[in-house]
């Protein structure tokens, strides 16, 4: 995360810079252009909290502090337990990402569920990346980067 002063305090509060250290990492891997980490713990139940970001306004990351599970790309993910990936977030219609979400540039966009090692139905995280380009996601891809998105783990 950037400088302190244009995150609000939950963002502040729930950072965890390991965290923020390995997405940069991931993002960079994947030519991605911006990502994100939310968490279930600290959160409330039927709640995911944002620990990490790369690239993100802090505009973004401030409206994404804390996920109602259910609500945009990160809260929908955490609802289905499923990948979900938008081709183009510019100009997505699809309801899924919410409208603020647009300022973070990007278009092709990914997020990420990452489950206990033993447990895949209890929810840990959710890892999202977006691209400067639309994307359009394969099944193989989105299966690699669920692979690379559970190492999150080590730095939580």
């Amino acid at each position: 995360m950037t400088t302190a002063t244009t995150f609000n305090a939950t963002v502040l509060k729930n950072a965890v810079p390991e965290v923020g250290s390995w997405l940069s990492a991931f993002v960079e891997r994947h030519a991605g252009f911006v990502g994100s980490v939310h968490l279930s713990e600290p959160a409330e139940d039927g709640e995911i909290v944002l620990v990490a970001t790369h690239n993100l306004p802090s505009a973004v990351a401030n409206g994404a502090a804390v996920v109602v599970i259910g609500k945009g790309m990160a809260g929908v993910t955490a609802e289905r337990k499923a990948a979900v990936n938008i081709p183009d977030l510019q100009t997505d219609t699809s309801g899924v990402a919410r409208l603020p979400a647009r300022a973070s540039q990007a278009k092709g966009s990914l997020t990420l569920p990452v489950f206990a090692p033993d447990d895949p139905t209890r929810l840990l995280a959710v890892v999202g990346i977006g691209f400067k380009e639309p994307r359009e996601f394969t099944e193989e891809e989105m299966a690699a980067y669920a692979v690379d998105a559970a190492t999150v783990l080590t730095a939580v």
